[in-house]
């Protein structure tokens, strides 16, 4: 098998997440660098933020993994207007060079931050609190996040190069590295691989508690505004803000009903979902932290000043300054339009021509595309900053997966009035009935394709099913399984 090398890339200079200097390479033998990098608190606050730049690279969620290949693969887009390499993707052409070359940049990029996430779990396990200005909770809040970006890491990686665990496949498929070395580490089953996704994760969880839920519960409980555009003013300074771009307590939760869901344990996958929505969730009559974007603002003939990313129910976005012109490089050099595949029609429904989310697709010459990565010249400041966003859990899909396992579990009534809110919320009022039947689990499926629409969730979600992937009345056969890097099958 191959051996790993990694290189540990620090943040360097970091005021926040909104700018970065450079990246400093540094070998990881280097025992001097090491101290020398973290010989101070601020190399751990700068570590973290250079983690979550490099996350949003073009290999993973600044392109591949959002809008880019993981569209692609859930057939978001006309395969006559996609670009080479995307149409090949659309036809699970897997072992097409183009294609073998991008699905091995993730795979390489992601083990890559998964090695510096190792890397300063390994440097803060050493520290003492009274290290950090903000004592045990600062120590707990950086730690708690490297595991739950290096669980959320291997979790995608597992989803793309490995066989959904409703076909009960016992292969071994990836690596789950929890050591920064240059050593080899054995493939493991779908099985362990979800064991130690979860283990991170609950231990994530628990230590972000703290600064989350007491110490800075304001960060949280404010509005979308202060967890995302505007910041506020944080116990501990500036390190503390914007939480929405940082893998938070609510995130987290949200992360495990995920990756539950995924395993097939609708048990907990419900525990968690059900936690989220009977706390945080909006309620009539209650003022709560996360809301429903507000259908006066996605406008259906102004679309350059429609709240595009609908961040006020995100619980979790990645922040790029440039996004918007990286999307349209990337447009101009594939020779693409990025122009979508027929999915106007999900919103054509009797009673569901009013979901606002269909406002979010522009119509001309019979060629349609969705705002929310292009710059379109909005004269709204907030609305500006939206397109900076890459949105990566949202509140909506809590609604989703909640729905899904009281329907599984014995609870029609509430699977049809969750399923319900969330929808009434985006404006779509047809009430969907019958759970927990194969048609609500096809409503389910149509729900989950316009909100995530070129968010790169969709593909997932079938694959988890086990269902090829549909447009309307098409059933696209579908390969669901990434081969991997051919560099790492090499014995």
């Amino acid at each position: 098998m191959r051996k790993y090398r990694y290189i540990s890339m620090v943040l360097l200079a970091v005021m926040g997440l909104t700018s970065c200097n450079k990246w400093l390479d540094v070998n990881p033998k280097d025992k001097i660098v090491d101290e020398s990098l973290f010989s101070d608190y601020r190399g751990f606050r700068n570590s973290l933020n250079g983690i979550y730049q490099e996350m949003v690279s073009p290999e993973l969620y600044g392109r591949e993994l959002s809008w880019g290949m993981a569209s692609a693969l859930g057939q978001d887009y006309s395969t006559e207007e996609s670009g080479a390499v995307y149409k090949e993707v659309q036809k699970y052409n897997f072992e097409n060079a183009s294609v073998k070359n991008v699905t091995a940049s993730i795979w390489t990029k992601a083990y890559n931050i998964i090695a510096n996430c190792n890397k300063l779990i390994e440097e803060i396990e050493k520290r003492d609190s009274s290290f950090f200005p903000a004592g045990a909770s600062e120590k707990d809040l950086i730690l708690g996040e490297a595991l739950a970006v290096r669980a959320m890491l291997h979790f995608d990686i597992l989803r793309l190069f490995a066989p959904a665990p409703v076909t009960n496949d016992t292969g071994e498929y990836i690596p789950y590295r929890k050591n920064y070395s240059v050593t080899d580490e054995p493939k493991v089953t779908n099985t362990l691989a979800l064991q130690y996704i979860t283990e991170d994760l609950l231990r994530a969880k628990d230590l972000v508690a703290k600064n989350d839920t007491v110490v800075n519960r304001g960060m949280l409980l404010t509005n979308h505004d202060n967890r995302f555009i505007n910041g506020y003013s944080a116990e501990g300074g500036l390190f503390f803000c914007s939480r929405g771009v940082r893998l938070n307590f609510v995130a987290i939760t949200g992360l495990l009903a995920r990756v539950y869901l995924y395993a097939g344990d609708k048990i907990n996958a419900q525990k968690y979902s059900e936690f989220i929505y009977n706390q945080y969730a909006p309620k009539t009559g209650e003022t709560r932290p996360w809301s429903f974007t507000s259908s006066s603002d996605v406008y259906p003939a102004k679309q350059e000043d429609s709240s595009v990313k609908l961040i006020e129910d995100l619980l979790f976005a990645l922040y790029d300054n440039r996004l918007a012109s990286k999307v349209a490089d990337y447009q101009t050099s594939n020779y693409t339009s990025l122009y979508l595949n027929g999915l106007k029609d999900l919103f054509t429904q009797e009673l569901d021509q009013d979901d606002y989310r269909g406002n979010l697709i522009i119509s001309s010459s019979n060629k349609e595309t969705c705002v929310k990565w292009f710059d379109l010249g909005t004269t709204t400041a907030n609305n500006q900053r939206q397109y900076k966003f890459v949105p990566m859990i949202r509140l909506s899909e809590i609604y989703y997966i909640l729905s899904e396992c009281y329907a599984a579990n014995g609870f029609p009534e509430d699977a049809e009035r969750v399923l319900k809110e969330v929808r009434f919320a985006r404006d779509a009022k047809r009430v969907v009935t019958g759970a927990p039947s194969e048609e609500f689990t096809k409503a389910l499926i149509w729900e989950a394709r316009k909100e995530f629409l070129t968010e790169g969730q969709t593909f997932f979600m079938f694959k988890r099913l086990n269902r090829s992937v549909t447009l309307g009345n098409r059933v696209i056969p579908t390969s669901f399984v990434l081969p991997r890097p051919d560099s790492e099958d090499i014995y």
